[in-house]
């Protein structure tokens, strides 16, 4: 099996656990322990479907809309599962957005959901009063970027730095961009490491789409990938990951960030800069 293959294959066990578990049909609220053995996992594992069970109604349906790599080594991963969920209560359906931080292990030669936390999950930034702030209206009022639930909490509760999210309104000034986590939702650490990730302190973003195209499903040879981290770093981040290598300071690639663009600032750090810059 290819590394392309491998990648696949977990980020497909991820989201059908997501799918199964975050799907039912009852007369009255599932039980979440219940749903999760019922759908064929370990009871151990409601701690990590905890999410899906926020939608309370007797009949929801929930579709996987983009898996992304968190973290990864030969024998664990981190897949961060963005799901959309169709929720129906009497004659009203609504739908809701979902962020899992999916956790799988080698066991034999296959890739199974684990409830096994290692490194643990730090606790994220602080909540804070008041709505978001003026970078933050900005932000989830514009129609040049698009939000997952889980980043729009962020924003709205004061969890992101309002540095970060002006890099974010500078990009979207050039692109058409969607975000799919910020602080909630991604493991929080620079995995396996317990080092913690700007994520974790509410400076980073990862972007799974530019101008309509998934990044995952933009050719390794378009100018739009490089051009795109380049104008992150000119905008101010002083960390950009991404699918291809670009020379100069702050800038990487790994197995990791094939399907997405890392934004994130380091106070003290000078921005990235490109060698052709």
């Amino acid at each position: 099996m290819s590394d392309g293959e491998a990648l696949a294959d977990l980020k497909r066990v991820a989201g059908q656990f997501v799918e199964r578990v975050g799907t039912w049909q009852r007369t009255v609220l599932p039980d979440p322990q219940a749903q999760v053995e019922a759908a064929g996992y370990p009871g151990a594992l409601v701690a990590t479907a905890r999410p899906l069970f926020e939608a309370s109604a007797p009949e929801v349906v929930t579709e996987v809309v983009y898996p992304q790599m968190g973290g990864l080594t030969p024998t664990t991963a981190s897949v961060i599962v963005l799901a959309r969920q169709e929720v129906r209560v009497a004659e009203t359906v609504g739908v809701r957005d979902v962020t899992l931080d999916v956790r799988l292990r080698i066991e034999g030669r296959r890739w199974v959901v684990s409830s096994v936390i290692d490194p643990p999950r730090p606790s994220g930034p602080p909540v804070r009063a008041g709505g978001a702030t003026g970078g933050g209206r900005a932000l989830l009022a514009s129609a040049r970027i698009e939000l997952s639930d889980a980043v729009r909490y962020d924003i709205s509760t004061r969890r992101l730095d309002d540095r970060t999210l002006a890099i974010v309104q500078e990009l979207a000034r050039g692109y058409e961009i969607e975000l799919q986590v910020a602080a909630s939702g991604h493991p929080g650490t620079v995995f396996p490491s317990a080092r913690l990730s700007n994520h974790a302190v509410g400076r980073a973003v990862d972007v799974r789409s530019i101008n309509g195209v998934r990044v995952a499903d933009i050719r390794r040879d378009d100018p739009l990938l490089a051009t795109f981290m380049v104008e992150a770093a000119r905008a101010g981040a002083t960390e950009v990951g991404g699918p291809i290598a670009v020379e100069g300071r702050g800038f990487f690639t790994d197995e990791v960030h094939q399907d997405h663009i890392h934004v994130g600032l380091t106070p003290g750090k000078p921005p990235a800069v490109a060698d052709s810059s």
